[in-house]
C-alpha cells in the first residue's frame, strides 16, 4: 500500500527520534533512518534535508503540543478538576511522540543545549509552571509545580537503567501521576484563601 506524504513524514520523524535516542544523534546517519523507514534517501530528502531538520520538526511538534496544553490552562479555573485533567493530558502526551522528544532531550544533551532548542524548552516549562503555581507564586509553589512536571516525566518516560529500582513502567506511571497530583494539591493548600466579600 502506498504511503501518503504526511504519514511518511511522521514515520520518518518517529523512526529518526527513536534511533537518535537508542544510538545517539551523532552516530545515526540519514541513510540508516531511510533504511529503517523503508524509503529511499531521495524520499527522505523530500521531507528533511538534514538531521537538524528532523530534530527541529520533532521539537516544533513538542513545543506546539505543550503550547496547546498551556493555552488550555489559561482558560480553565484552578482547582482539583483542572489538576487531574492536566496530569492526565500530560501523561497521555508523554506516552506518544512527546515522550519520544523528551527522551531525545535526555539522550542528546549536547544537541538540546543549542540555543535554538534550549531557549524554547525553558520558555514553555516556565509558562506551564507560572500557570500552575499562579502569577505571584512563592518559591515553594513554583517548585511544587516544577516537581509535579518532573514526576510525570520520570514516571512516564523514566530510565529503566536508573541506579535505583523504579518498578514496572505501569507502576512508575501510576506513581508519577499520584505524586504530581499530591504536589499540585500542595500548591492549592499553600495559597491564601480568597478574601470574603
Amino acid at each position: 500500500m502506498p504511503r501518503d506524504g504526511s504519514g511518511t513524514r511522521r514515520e520518518i520523524l518517529d523512526t529518526a527520534m527513536r534511533l537518535f535516542v537508542d544510538q545517539g544523534y551523532d552516530k545515526t546517519s540519514l541513510r540508516e533512518i531511510a533504511e529503517s523507514v523503508g524509503v529511499t534517501k531521495a524520499a527522505l530528502y523530500y521531507h528533511f534535508r538534514t538531521k537538524d531538520d528532523i530534530v527541529r520538526a520533532a521539537m516544533a511538534d513538542y513545543y506546539g503540543t505543550i503550547g496547546d496544553v498551556v493555552d488550555w490552562l489559561e482558560t480553565v479555573p484552578a482547582g482539583k478538576a483542572r489538576d487531574v485533567e492536566l496530569v492526565d493530558r500530560l501523561r497521555e502526551l508523554f506516552d506518544g511522540p512527546l515522550g519520544l522528544a523528551m527522551r531525545f532531550s535526555q539522550a542528546n544533551p549536547t544537541v538540546m543545549n543549542r540555543d535554538e532548542f534550549h531557549g524554547a524548552s525553558v520558555t514553555q516549562l516556565q509558562r506551564l509552571v507560572r500557570l500552575v503555581a499562579g502569577p505571584e507564586a512563592a518559591a515553594g509553589s513554583a517548585l511544587r509545580a516544577t516537581l509535579a512536571f518532573g514526576a510525570l516525566v520520570l514516571g512516564t518516560i523514566g530510565d529503566e537503567d536508573a541506579p535505583f529500582p523504579l518498578g514496572s513502567p505501569e507502576d512508575r506511571a501510576d506513581a508519577g501521576r499520584v505524586i504530581a497530583l499530591e504536589l499540585l494539591a500542595g500548591i492549592r493548600a499553600a495559597s491564601p484563601a480568597p478574601a470574603a466579600t
